[in-house]
């Protein structure tokens, strides 16, 4: 990420949390809070009336009661009015996310939902029903998942499947493609005048996923993917990448720096109020302060001027320094660029917190 212009800004709050522990998750496992709408406008009020050394605020502002599951409150109807309350013309948004749990549980949510936009909605899996449940770490779901699907349909809103694919579930992809074409989500999705689409691809390795690296689809892996799913993929198998070796020449050759970032400008709020650029994992090294200890005024100068650990290396190192201290050159895991990228960043913010960076 480059230096932030002040034009404008996302804010997530985690009011209430998620009811999962994904195990891809980049953003982590942190505590479910439990914040009242005082405290979201009261956050709000401080990015509102900050002001910089000459007395310029930030452009425009986007306010989100959530950070890692949205509508997880049963207020989520009060708080989407609020979060367009608060926020600038435009900026208060909805994504392709939905929360799954509540689709599940509430009736009236799709619906709710679908006058809204986009009229499409993210479904997470990691194989079939035991590897779901697993990934998500809460039992039940894989059936979650499937009945949200029905629900969307029902509503006008298009269900997109993404699978996250490791070792434990390669077996198991061959089910889970039948299962694909047993639901009828093509057609079903034609008929609401909707394109179904999924996606396979690998892990990012950060936050939780930097945990399941040893279960990484390798190589070798790549001829036990069925054809059929690969083909109704929307990108293949491509958003897998390329094994470490063979992506290690041209990384090698960068020196430039990452300059990873979002796609635009965000920072998050735990339910502790620690304050992260959305941007990273929100470890230590990325973290830019405490609201409540540390104040307005220093973390969005701390975003402003990339001051953090985690910031600094982002715009100063170069990759291929990264590459040369943990690249491996034997193995044939499956990255992308970015993630692998990414994966280098993990290593060097954990060995600059142990001071051996």
């Amino acid at each position: 990420m480059k230096h932030w212009d002040m034009s404008s800004l996302g804010i997530m709050i985690d009011m209430a949390g998620c009811p999962n522990r994904c195990r891809h998750c980049w953003l982590g496992s942190h505590q479910n809070g439990s914040m009242a709408v005082d405290d979201l406008r009261h956050i709000a009020g401080q990015f509102k009336n900050w002001r910089d050394e000459y007395g310029c605020g930030i452009g425009e502002l986007g306010f989100f009661s959530w950070w890692r599951e949205p509508d997880f409150r049963d207020d989520y109807r009060e708080l989407w009015q609020i979060e367009q309350e608060l926020s600038s013309p435009g900026r208060a948004q909805r994504f392709e996310l939905l929360s799954i749990w509540r689709l599940a549980r509430d009736e009236s949510y799709a619906e709710w939902a679908a006058a809204l936009e986009p009229k499409a909605c993210q479904i997470t899996f990691f194989g079939m029903e035991k590897n779901t449940d697993w990934g998500t770490r809460r039992k039940g779901a894989f059936r979650d998942n499937l009945l949200a699907a029905e629900r969307l349909l029902e509503a006008g809103i298009a269900p997109r499947w993404q699978l996250f694919l490791t070792k434990r579930c390669l077996k198991e992809l061959d089910a889970l493609t039948r299962l694909l074409y047993d639901l009828k989500l093509h057609q079903r999705c034609e008929a609401i005048g909707r394109k179904f689409e999924v996606f396979i691809g690998g892990i990012s390795p950060e936050g939780n996923g930097y945990e399941l690296e040893d279960i990484r689809v390798d190589e070798k892996d790549i001829p036990l993917i069925p054809r059929g799913l690969t083909d109704i993929c929307r990108e293949g198998a491509h958003l897998l990448g390329q094994p470490e070796y063979v992506l290690l020449d041209s990384l090698l050759q960068d020196d430039s720096p990452p300059h990873i970032g979002a796609s635009f400008p965000c920072v998050s709020v735990n339910a502790d109020y620690d304050v992260y650029p959305n941007i990273a994992e929100p470890t230590e090294w990325w973290r830019l302060g405490n609201l409540k200890t540390d104040g307005i005024d220093k973390i969005i100068k701390a975003y402003r001027d990339g001051t953090t650990p985690g910031m600094t290396m982002n715009r100063t190192i170069p990759v291929n320094e990264l590459a040369r201290r943990y690249g491996d050159k034997n193995s044939a895991k499956l990255y992308t660029k970015d993630d692998l990228v990414s994966r280098w960043l993990h290593r060097s913010g954990v060995d600059y917190m142990k001071g051996r960076w």
